[in-house]
């Protein structure tokens, strides 16, 4: 089946590198296939380079385990970000020097915002991003891990990020087997709503190119209220709510019918700790879907 594994993801369960081991301990008794680790918590990564004590001790934590593992960049990455771009790819280079170390799978990088009203230099940021891709791709063919670029939505009306199917050719431009791409559901439901185009039709242009899933639910509202809590998102349904699956507006059904390629994809749920005690239901919504899936 095209769909092959369940993941959760760290996050807010393990925030920093000490809380790592009762939350992979916890994750074990949830019956997950693999993990996903939220990198930038555990410190591993040091001005843009490997620091060799934090990651030998994330190794130790994570041997052993009885689940595989991929990892998250930094939400900041970005290679559409020009006054950064060393930085940028240094912090990509490390973390999938760290990836590889422990074992991991895949790692989830960042697309990046380019301006709306400037076609041109959004084009421009367009390729050098590309570039950038097709680079760090060659460094991940070396460490073995699958970079998967992962679709986001834009916060502010003057930027505009990639749609899944926007995505979908840069990823086929670089003709990696180690670039992939993540597919956010619920960041392509926002992304729909804030740019107008079609949801599923652009879903299903990425979905032959994607190496791994984010899952979990939302409205598929853009966040136009300035709220002071999560909860009231959660009232007015509006933004990245990162619902247990089921709770939102998304169609699952349509979603696990996507024409996925075969590559042992991992559907990784994004559940905060809020939800721990849905974690049981949102994997065996999971597990329904890979039954679904191909």
């Amino acid at each position: 089946m095209p769909i092959a594994k369940t993941g959760l993801t760290t996050g807010d369960f393990a925030p920093r590198l000490q809380d790592l081991p009762a939350c992979l301990d916890m994750f074990e008794k949830f019956g997950v296939d693999s993990v996903e680790l939220s990198m930038a918590a555990f410190d591993t990564i040091w001005n843009g380079r490997a620091a060799p004590n934090r990651a030998a001790e994330l190794k130790r934590i994570c041997a052993d385990r009885p689940f595989g593992f991929t990892v998250h960049g930094p939400v900041t990455s970005s290679f559409t970000d020009r006054r950064h771009i060393d930085i940028q790819k240094d912090v990509c280079r490390a973390t999938l020097d760290v990836a590889a170390e422990i074992g991991a799978t895949a790692q989830v990088h960042h697309g990046g915002a380019v301006p709306v009203d400037d076609k041109l230099e959004a084009a421009r940021l367009r390729a050098y991003e590309t570039e950038a891709f097709a680079e760090m791709a060659h460094h991940a063919s070396e460490r073995g891990v699958v970079l998967c670029v992962e679709n986001i939505f834009a916060f502010d009306p003057k930027i505009e990020m990639a749609a899944p199917h926007e995505l979908a050719e840069q990823v086929k431009a670089v003709n990696s087997p180690f670039l992939r791409a993540t597919i956010d559901f619920s960041h392509a439901a926002i992304n729909a709503g804030n740019r107008g185009f079609d949801l599923m039709t652009s879903l299903a242009a990425l979905a032959p190119v994607a190496g791994h899933l984010h899952i979990h639910d939302s409205f598929g509202k853009p966040k136009t209220i300035e709220t002071f809590t999560y909860g009231e998102m959660v009232n007015y349904g509006m933004g990245d709510l990162h619902l247990p699956p089921g709770w939102g507006a998304l169609d699952w059904s349509a979603i696990a019918a996507l024409p996925y390629s075969d590559v042992n994809i991992v559907a990784n749920l994004e559940l905060g700790k809020r939800f721990e005690d849905q974690v049981p239901a949102s994997i065996e919504h999971v597990r329904n879907m890979i039954a679904k899936s191909g």
